[in-house]
């Protein structure tokens, strides 16, 4: 296949796409947040930096993990989407609606929060807005995809920075911030069911299996969500809610990253994976060099991030100085989670999504552990090495589970030699160009993209499928 054939495949398109939108929701996620910043309160923002992570779990909470099933009922059943999509839409209302009134109560009289019920409408907004994203990329709908990724940023931003034009200099309240989420991400929702025409339908069968198979993986984005909160939660304990806020800060920064790499590679992932388990090699070949090409682009990006947090940091929060050791864990945490994505294969196989549970149970006793060593000591830096030690049991267990069930031979002696070999060089950089200004940090990007010039080799995408055998054939009966 020549090169242009390859730049014209719908795989590269689409995964472009993906990388694109995701990209602009992270670009307007950062000037969210430099809104944010500036509109609440120092307290009300480690408030709202604690909330806001557990947004997405409670939504797929609420959901039963059905919301997973839609790309295999679609993928692997054949499925007319809108039929899938009617059904478990129609199905999952009772479950739902007892799901949101326990965590209304649990808000209510166990947290006393005085904005539960903003709490509610953006949770039961995100399950909304996850099932129809989820829909359209089941099918490789990327565009409608992107639009409804990027326009729910863009019309939170919006709305964001009307009111508090005109409340300013009144702080807005996290009650208030809740609300305008909630109601961004519904109203998109209606307009883009109303763009997929779903069949409503009661359909038992399907939601029961739906729920089979996705509620291992949700109780997996259940725990991760937990794993993902645990280092905050004990920097709040130990340094106060502020030094939550500004530890977050660091998170969104490496949170670039996430959103370059993470999410589109998480969104492309599952369909292919399904369409490539059927190839004359079983995908062995096509698996590896993607974790070989997510490996090589993390360690690039995370770089990038790394040394241009001085200009980076500022225009998020304007008087917060970045710290090296705090930013490079956070993103080291980003590189283990897309690792873990790319070596999960064979956990994916109906029967087996349980077990993505245990790894993600195992990454948040590392974590938690960890952290209960590590916070009251250190604090913010103590917490951010706590992320690092959960995300790399998180890829180390992953990728044992998943060659249990799938064998592939990754090359993950090369992987390694890669983020060693990028790590030193990152740490040599900084102390050549030691100035942050922009002038600095544009020649420290340069001399950085010439070294992984030369690194990348170790790592050459071209990762022959070496180590698998074709079964060969039972012999006929004679």
């Amino acid at each position: 296949m020549s090169i242009l054939d390859r730049l014209r495949s719908p795989a590269l398109r689409n995964i472009a796409i993906y990388g694109i939108s995701t990209g602009l929701a992270a670009a307007l996620i950062l000037v969210q947040t430099r809104v944010l910043w500036r509109a609440l309160t120092p307290a009300d923002f480690g408030i709202w930096a604690l909330a806001d992570p557990l947004m997405l779990p409670l939504a797929c909470l609420v959901l039963f993990g059905i919301d997973q099933a839609i790309v295999k009922q679609q993928q692997a059943d054949g499925k007319p989407l809108p039929v899938v999509v009617g059904a478990l839409l129609t199905a999952t209302v009772p479950a739902t609606l007892l799901c949101l009134l326990v965590i209304g109560l649990v808000a209510e009289f166990a947290f006393h929060l005085p904005w539960t019920n903003a709490l509610l409408l953006t949770v039961g907004g995100e399950a909304l807005i996850l099932m129809m994203q989820t829909a359209f990329r089941s099918t490789g709908a990327t565009v409608p995809f992107a639009a409804l990724l990027v326009s729910r940023n863009l019309l939170y931003l919006a709305l964001l920075a009307g009111v508090r034009l005109v409340t300013a200099p009144v702080p807005l309240s996290v009650g208030t911030v809740f609300t305008m989420r909630g109601a961004c991400v519904i109203a998109l929702s209606l307009v883009a069911i109303a763009a997929l025409r779903p069949k409503p339908r009661v359909d038992w069968t399907a939601y029961r299996d739906a729920v089979g198979y996705g509620f291992p993986l949700l109780i997996t984005t259940f725990i991760y969500g937990v794993s993902d909160m645990t280092d905050r939660w004990f920097l709040a304990e130990f340094s106060g809610v502020i030094a939550v806020g500004v530890y977050s800060l660091h998170l969104k920064m490496a949170a670039i990253m996430a959103q370059a790499i993470v999410i589109p590679f998480g969104l492309w992932f599952p369909p292919e994976r399904f369409r490539h388990i059927n190839d004359p090699d079983q995908g062995h070949a096509f698996f590896k060099r993607t974790a070989a090409v997510v490996a090589l682009v993390c360690a690039y990006l995370s770089g990038c991030v790394w040394l241009a947090r001085d200009i980076v940091l500022p225009l998020i929060a304007p008087g917060i100085v970045a710290s090296p050791l705090v930013l490079g864990c956070c993103l080291g945490g980003v590189t283990c989670l897309a690792l873990s994505h790319a070596f999960n294969v064979g956990l994916l196989q109906p029967g087996h999504t349980s077990k993505n549970a245990y790894c993600t149970a195992y990454a948040v006793a590392a974590t938690f552990f960890a952290a209960c060593v590590l916070v009251p000591l250190f604090g913010m830096a103590g917490a951010a090495v706590s992320r690092l030690a959960g995300g790399v049991v998180l890829v180390t267990v992953t990728a044992v589970y998943s060659y249990r069930v799938t064998p592939i031979a990754f090359p993950f002696g090369r992987i390694f030699a890669c983020f060693a070999a990028a790590i030193a060089v990152a740490w040599i950089i900084n102390q050549i160009v030691p100035a942050r200004g922009v002038l600095n940090v544009c020649v420290a990007l340069i001399e950085w993209s010439v070294a992984m010039a030369c690194i990348s080799p170790i790592l050459w995408i071209r990762v022959p499928s070496r180590g698998y055998v074709m079964p060969s054939a039972p012999p006929s009966p004679s």
